[in-house]
């Protein structure tokens, strides 16, 4: 090197150390560290559940049909008409029940007149029989056409009843108070009740209370009971929760594809109206709850960090975690993770009990951050 390199002057030599020690210390007395996300464990209330998706129904819904075959010649309500009991909802063509009416009314007084001669002459008859005039044979053959023509006569007043209810069912009308939620059929439509009585309306008896019949997995049936809170969701308001009650675990089971659940009935309040027929509900069934606990989210329990990240006290401890504990891991003054045992209760899937081991407050680490800090490498930990 040339010696006149170290004669330069002391300013020259102060400047040249001012710009080369800070790019020095950067390079080797600078390390990466890294930032850590924490959440605080805190005071609150907790719902542990399980989880089931049904389908919001009315509780009473009844199918209105014809016992009449014929021409729809009018139709009085529409979808959604609110309808009370006795409503006219349709009219079928009665023409032909008219006329059968008309038909069995004449036959109804001839029997009537057939009946009244056959009753005269066995009257007449019985006399003569009394006095030895006729034979008991010509008295028993009047006798006979006397019986027949009451039976005809009663026969045709079965027929003409009938007809008559036949009348009346050509007004189809609404058998409860309710709102049409289904209307299959229009004017000049033919109906036919040959072989089974079709559907032409559907009338939801009362929407302010719904039901959902939820399907729930034979693991998590036996915690599920008559009485218990549900909270649910439905994709047209997602931010918000809906309250119901369980009113019935059907005892029939459904199976499918081989996995076997059963249908709980959850009974729904729908004062405003809000809540449609046929939305899917994403519920959770409560079965246990605790108010005014500490409680840690369920993300902390999950982080899992490398072993450079660390203390060495808390790596060497491998045996940490129970059935009874788990590990969250805190951040010491000097920024490393300090492992911490805790035990835990119940869970909703996004917070958990906290029955040891934290106090609220304190925060717990639930992942590393994407960012890093620098660090003097000559800075000790306790590591």
């Amino acid at each position: 090197m040339n010696i006149r390199f170290f004669k330069l002057k002391p300013r020259i030599w102060i400047l040249f150390l001012a710009g080369v020690l800070p790019l020095f210390w950067l390079l080797f007395f600078q390390t990466e560290t890294k930032k850590w996300v924490t959440e605080s464990v805190f005071l609150g209330s907790i719902n542990q559940g399980v989880a089931a998706t049904g389908t919001l129904n009315p509780k009473i819904a009844v199918e209105v049909g014809t016992q009449i075959s014929g021409i729809i010649e009018g139709v009085f309500v529409d979808y959604n008409d609110e309808v009370s009991t006795g409503s006219l909802l349709a009219i079928v063509d009665s023409s032909i029940i008219d006329a059968n009416i008309e038909q069995l009314t004449t036959s109804l007084s001839a029997a009537k007149a057939v009946l009244e001669v056959s009753e005269s002459k066995f009257r007449r008859e019985k006399k003569l029989f009394e006095k030895d005039y006729i034979s008991i044979a010509t008295l028993e053959n009047t006798e006979k056409t006397l019986q027949e023509s009451k039976s005809r006569l009663a026969l045709t007043e079965a027929e003409l009843k009938r007809e008559k209810r036949k009348k009346v069912f050509t007004n189809i009308r609404s058998p409860i108070d309710g709102v049409v939620m289904e209307k299959k059929v229009d004017v000049g439509q033919t109906v036919a009740a040959s072989f089974q009585t079709p559907t032409l309306f559907k009338i939801a008896a009362d929407l302010n209370h719904l039901q959902i019949e939820a399907l729930v997995s034979e693991a998590d049936i036996g915690e599920v009971s008559k009485g218990q809170k549900v909270k649910f969701y439905v994709d047209a308001f997602f931010n918000e929760s809906f309250n119901g009650i369980v009113q019935l675990v059907r005892l029939e089971p459904k199976v499918e594809q081989g996995v076997v659940n059963y249908i709980v009935v959850i009974s729904v309040d729908n004062k405003g109206k809000r809540l449609l027929p046929g939305m899917t509900a994403q519920a959770t069934i409560i079965t246990e709850s605790k108010q005014n606990v500490v409680l840690l989210p369920v993300s902390a329990t999950r982080f899992n960090p490398s072993k450079e990240d660390i203390s060495d006290g808390d790596y060497k401890n491998s045996d940490f975690s129970s059935d009874d504990f788990t590990s969250v891991y805190v951040t010491n003054q000097k920024g490393i993770l300090e492992r911490r045992k805790v035990k835990t209760g119940i869970t909703d899937g996004k917070f958990m009990e906290v029955l040891e081991g934290l106090q609220t407050g304190e925060k717990v680490v639930t992942r590393e951050a994407g960012g890093k800090t620098k660090k003097s490498a000559f800075s000790f930990s306790g590591r």
